[in-house]
């Protein structure tokens, strides 16, 4: 009876899906025209990447780029947001992707290839357990590979918008020394000499080559790197509509702002460095004072006859 049982409930469910399929032939839905052309950019991108690299891949990357094709067409919103991260961490998607699928492999078949290498000496062991404990390392591999590329994101932001406040600072210094802010930029960014410095000058000497205006070519640099300060640079200034003193006014309303933020964020590293000392500090007392008490009270248990 529950072998009939569960044969009807198969059948049913075969039927239901049968139904839904007859249903979306007869009445496919409208097309979205958005996601045709989006999906359409997409391919072209991923076509103009392999014809950019015809090097050939090791068989872990072509897992990888097939792991790429796989994201592009059902995640994209992931590689979007992944995109950023890569970029201000000075990696490409192929080798990075490579390398976390190397390690997903790697911890996913380790569990398996040791049951069975337990098996193969006659030992006994179960090997229902190795393929879920591989899944489950293989899925620990990938997410703290994500989470430590945000981490690394993270930090290079910190130094960029540290740098990027120095900039500004340099910029609003030569603007308020009477140079007009068309000089003022590219002259504050030569005179630094990390990469961001070198990022900024390039963007602005390559601005007027490509028909934008060194506003909008920082904005981009911003959305590139996911950089807020600079997105909101290019917005305000924009505001300012190239009149003189009203872009002179923003950009050294803006480098006060970011010098603020720079001297609460060093003040507050500073705090909490202070704290990890003062409890440093307590625990090696208490330690100390232990260590300094315990043998004399040792010592007056022995001579009460404590046990």
């Amino acid at each position: 009876m529950n072998h009939v049982t569960t044969g009807v409930m198969v059948l049913g469910a075969l039927l239901a899906l049968g139904l839904l399929q007859l249903r979306w032939l007869l009445f496919p839905p409208a097309p979205d025209l958005v996601a045709e052309i989006d999906h359409w950019r997409r391919g072209r991108e991923r076509a103009t990447e392999r014809a950019d690299s015809p090097q050939q891949l090791s068989p872990i990357g072509r897992i990888a780029r097939w792991v790429v094709d796989l994201l592009r067409a059902h995640r994209p919103d992931f590689l979007d947001n992944l995109a950023p991260d890569l970029a201000i961490t000075q990696r490409d998607l192929q080798s990075w992707l490579t390398r976390v699928t190397g390690l997903a492999l790697g911890f996913g078949l380790a569990p398996i290839v040791l049951v069975l290498a337990r098996r193969l000496r006659g030992d006994e062991v179960s090997v229902q357990w190795a393929p879920i404990v591989g899944v489950l390392l293989a899925v620990a591999a990938v997410v703290l590979s994500v989470r430590d590329l945000r981490n690394q994101a993270a930090s290079a932001r910190e130094e960029y918008i540290r740098a990027l406040s120095i900039y500004l600072d340099l910029v609003a210094m030569s603007m308020e020394a009477g140079q007009g802010h068309a000089q003022a930029l590219p002259a504050a960014s030569q005179i630094g000499t990390r990469r961001v410095f070198d990022e900024i000058r390039t963007a602005i000497d390559l601005a007027p080559s490509r028909g934008i205006t060194a506003w909008e070519a920082l904005g981009q640099l911003g959305e590139r790197y996911r950089i807020v300060e600079l997105i909101s640079l290019r917005s305000s200034i924009e505001l300012a509509q190239d009149d003189g003193a009203r872009v002179k006014a923003s950009l050294i309303a803006r480098a006060k702002t970011m010098r603020s933020s720079r001297l609460a964020g060093a003040v507050e590293r500073a705090n909490k460095a202070t704290e990890s000392m003062r409890q440093l500090t307590l625990v090696a007392a208490m330690l100390a004072s232990v260590y300094i008490a315990a043998p004399k009270i040792l010592a007056l248990r022995s001579a009460a006859g404590a046990p």
